[in-house]
């Protein structure tokens, strides 16, 4: 829903939630690659 409905709320809210984790935690910045990303990304 996030790549078919950007510019909604919920979506906006969603990203937020996520950029806040991925500032808070290193770890899982660490543990993430581009291609696994993009496929979490197009799969919401």
């Amino acid at each position: 829903a996030l790549s078919k409905w950007p510019d909604t709320p919920d979506c906006k809210n969603a990203a937020n939630a996520l950029a806040s984790r991925l500032i808070d935690n290193r770890d899982l910045r660490n543990a993430l690659n581009p291609q696994g990303v993009a496929n979490v990304l197009n799969a919401l």
